[in-house]
């Protein structure tokens, strides 16, 4: 199929984002949101944004991003281009347009001096783990002709929240950990410097930033401080924290010190009581990996929704 490949300019990318989930098997987005998480992205530039057009007519699209603005707390990787998005019209696929859009893509990356490629685990304007393994099979083998390897494979699971009952164990480890003087109260002014610098010490990558954006957000009455639930000890000290924006569920985290106590498992049912109360059905995440699952996530009444591949290609 005959298609040339452009960077897109701003009427273009606001057009082709009202196309692209038409195009996609299913996607955690709607348009406005999808547009919002892009824009907002500081390493969003317009030249990694690929249309394919087909005559007058677009028929896929990929992002290709790197770092321009570092990650706060993460280690440096500006030699790493990412490969967030990548669809093509139904009627277009099995033709080369997803072939000549990957290597378009790679072309745009070398040209900004970056050594790999990885599809997709990319902060801050995150989307998805990666494709799908059995959905999007045919991209996988096509990506995988390409020279892009396998290196993970994470999980979405989702829980039925009208059903969702909290397990007696949780409620047992509730009360011995309130014996023990650990707390379990939502964010506020008081926990706030404590809760970033736990998020700072503990966890490297975008935990900061979903730490400092939804505290602000508490803070100034924007958002509900049950969105962010914190566990500290008898000294005042913060052992962990849970996380959710909507229906969707996380980050959560407890310090590696601190596992084993179940304290993971307490925050996560405040989490999933305080997204019940505000309305939602359902609770999901796009990642963890099947320890994690096994341990945290099957007990809770959580099901596998997806298994998506994380790919890289050295350049």
């Amino acid at each position: 199929m005959n298609v040339s490949i452009r960077a897109a300019d701003v009427p273009t990318f606001e057009r082709v984002l009202g196309l692209v989930l038409g195009w996609m098997d299913v996607s955690p987005f709607d348009r406005d949101g999808l547009f919002r998480r892009l824009v907002s992205d500081p390493n969003l530039d317009l030249e990694g944004s690929l249309v394919a057009w087909h005559g007058d007519d677009p028929v896929g699209f990929a992002l290709a991003v790197g770092r321009r603005v570092p990650l706060e707390n993460a280690p440096d990787d500006s030699h790493r281009g990412y490969l967030t998005l990548l669809a093509v019209h139904p009627n277009h696929r099995r033709a080369g347009v997803g072939r000549s859009l990957i290597r378009a893509a790679e072309d745009y990356h070398r040209a900004q001096g970056r050594r790999e490629v990885w599809i997709s685990p990319y902060a801050p304007a995150y989307l998805w783990p990666g494709p799908e393994l059995e959905r999007h099979a045919e991209g996988v083998a096509c990506l995988t002709s390409e020279g892009y390897g396998e290196v993970y494979r994470p999980i979405s699971m989702e829980i039925d929240l009208t059903r969702a009952e909290e397990p007696g164990f949780v409620w047992e480890a509730r009360q011995r950990l309130a014996s023990e003087g650990v707390g379990l109260a939502p964010l506020d002014a008081g926990c706030y410097l404590r809760t970033m610098e736990f998020a700072r010490r503990v966890f490297k990558g975008d935990w900061v930033r979903v730490v400092r954006e939804t505290g602000s957000a508490i803070l100034s009455g924007e958002a509900s401080p049950h969105r962010l639930v914190v566990a500290t000890g008898s000294d005042g000290r913060v052992l962990g924290f849970s996380h959710h924006e909507g229906p969707r569920f996380g980050p959560i985290g407890v310090d590696p010190e601190e596992r084993g106590r179940k304290i993971g498992q307490v925050l996560m049912w405040e989490t999933l009581h305080a997204q019940r109360r505000s309305g939602y059905a359902s609770a999901w995440f796009l990642w963890s990996d099947d320890a994690t699952a096994a341990r945290l996530y099957d007990g809770a009444g959580f099901r596998v929704v997806r298994r998506f591949v994380l790919l890289k290609k050295t350049l």
